[in-house]
C-alpha cells in the first residue's frame, strides 16, 4: 500500500511538471533539468548546495526572458523584498554619506523620533566606529551590515561632532518605518511634496500631505518624484483618484489583450500643479506625472524619463521564494504606451548641475537652490 502511495505521489508530481512546463515539450525541458541535477548529484566530485543550484537555475530562467523588470528571489531575498515593499528596514534611522576628510560617515539627517534621533545623534556628526570597530575607509554597505548585525540590541557608535570632539552613544537597531512622503510650504503659498516611492503608505500619506498644505494656505502644488523607483499600482491610483476628475486612470492589458481599467470619481483637487521628474523616475512615478499631464492637470519639469510600460506581479512559491514577473502592459489615460513613446519629455527641461548633485543625493539641497524644483515652480504660472 505504501508503494502505491509513493507511485501516486510521483505520478501527481509528474503531471504537475508536464502541465507547468507546457505539454510534451515542457516535460522534455523539465526532464532535461532533472537529468542535469541527477548528473551533478551522482558525479560531481566537490561539495555543493543543491538549493543554491536550483535557485541559480531559476534565476537564470527569468533573466533569460530579457526583461529587466522580472526576477527570481530566493527565500531570504523575498523576505527582504517584503520589508522593502512595506517601507520598513532594520537600522538606526540615519541618512549618511562618506566623509572624505575622515573616511567616516557624515550624518545628513536623522529620522524624526527614530533610534538615532532619540539617542542624540544629529546632522553633522561623523560615525567613526561601531562597537569599537573602526568604520573609516569602509563602504556604505559595510556600515549598513555592521549596524544590522546589532538588530534588536544597542549599537555603540563613536561619533565626531561638529566641534571636532568625539563621544560615544548607544543606539537601538530596530525595525523602522520610513515614510515615503515629505512635504513643506514654500514661499508661503506653494505646496512641495516629495514622494520617494509608491510602496505601502504612499497613497494615504500623499493625500494627507495635500490636505495639510492646503490648510496651511497652499494655492498650488509641486510633486517631486525624482529618483522614485515606483511601487504599487494601488498606491498610485489612490493619490491620482484623489487629485483628478472623473475618467480613466490606468489601463492595463494581459498577454491575451484583456483590459482592466482603473477609474477616478468626480471629486478632485483643482489648483495649479507641476511634477519634477528625472531619468530615475520609473514605473508608478513616471506614470503619475504622465496621468496628471494627460488630464492637463499638471505640467512637467526636469529631465526626460526612460519609458516603462510593464507592471509586475509577485508570485510566492511554496518554499518561501518568489518570482517577480511582468504580467501586464499598461497605458496612460490618453492610451499612450510610455515604452513606445520613449518616456516623458518635460514641458520645461532642466538639468541637475554636477556641482549640486551630491547635495541633492544626500538631501541637503534646499528647494530654493534646486534648479529643477525652481523650473517646476515657474511652470505653475505659465
Amino acid at each position: 500500500m505504501a508503494a502505491l502511495y509513493v507511485l501516486a505521489g510521483a505520478l501527481t508530481a509528474l503531471l504537475i511538471v508536464i502541465l507547468g512546463f507546457g505539454g510534451f515539450h515542457g516535460f522534455a525541458r523539465a526532464a532535461k533539468f532533472a537529468s542535469v541535477q541527477r548528473i551533478i548529484r551522482s558525479r560531481y566530485v566537490g561539495e555543493y548546495d543543491a538549493d543554491a543550484v536550483t535557485d541559480a537555475a531559476l534565476s537564470s530562467a527569468i533573466v533569460s526572458l530579457g526583461d529587466e523588470w522580472s526576477y527570481y528571489m530566493d527565500a531570504d531575498s523575498y523576505d527582504a523584498y517584503q520589508d522593502y515593499s512595506a517601507n520598513v528596514y532594520q537600522g538606526i534611522g540615519v541618512t549618511v554619506s562618506v566623509d572624505e576628510a575622515t573616511g567616516g560617515f557624515l550624518v545628513h539627517a536623522t529620522d524624526r523620533d527614530g533610534p538615532a534621533d532619540r539617542a542624540g545623534v544629529t546632522a553633522g556628526d561623523i560615525i567613526l566606529a561601531v562597537d569599537g570597530e573602526d568604520m573609516t575607509g569602509k563602504t556604505l554597505e559595510e556600515l549598513r551590515a555592521r549596524i544590522q548585525a546589532d538588530y534588536g540590541q544597542e549599537a555603540l557608535l563613536t561619533l565626531q561632532g561638529a566641534d571636532g570632539g568625539t563621544r560615544e552613544v548607544s543606539v537601538l537597531c530596530e525595525e523602522i518605518y520610513s515614510s515615503p512622503v515629505r512635504y513643506e510650504l514654500l514661499d508661503g503659498h506653494i505646496g512641495y511634496i516629495a514622494i520617494s516611492n509608491f510602496r505601502q503608505g504612499a497613497g494615504q500619506e500623499s493625500i494627507a500631505a495635500v490636505d495639510s498644505l492646503r490648510e496651511l494656505g497652499a494655492d498650488s502644488l509641486v510633486f517631486d518624484v525624482r529618483n522614485d523607483p515606483g511601487g504599487q499600482v494601488t498606491e498610485m491610483v489612490e493619490i491620482l483618484d484623489y487629485l483628478l476628475p472623473e475618467g480613466d486612470l490606468f489601463i492595463r492589458a494581459d498577454k491575451k489583450g484583456h483590459e482592466v481599467v482603473e477609474t477616478s470619481d468626480e471629486d478632485c483637487v483643482e489648483m495649479p500643479m507641476a511634477v519634477v521628474v528625472n531619468a530615475e523616475s520609473y514605473s508608478a512615478a513616471e506614470f503619475f506625472a504622465a496621468a496628471l499631464r494627460d488630464y492637463d492637470w499638471a505640467k512637467i519639469a526636469g529631465e526626460p524619463t526612460t519609458g516603462k510600460a510593464r507592471s509586475q506581479v509577485t508570485y510566492s512559491l511554496w518554499d518561501g521564494s518568489a518570482v517577480h514577473l511582468s504580467t501586464y502592459s499598461y497605458l496612460t489615460p490618453s492610451r499612450t504606451d510610455l515604452y513606445e513613446a520613449g518616456g516623458l519629455v518635460p514641458d520645461a527641461e532642466a538639468a541637475m548641475p554636477e556641482e549640486l548633485l551630491l547635495q541633492y543625493q544626500t538631501g541637503w539641497l534646499e528647494p530654493e537652490d534646486d534648479p529643477q524644483v525652481q523650473a517646476a515652480i515657474a511652470l505653475l504660472d505659465a
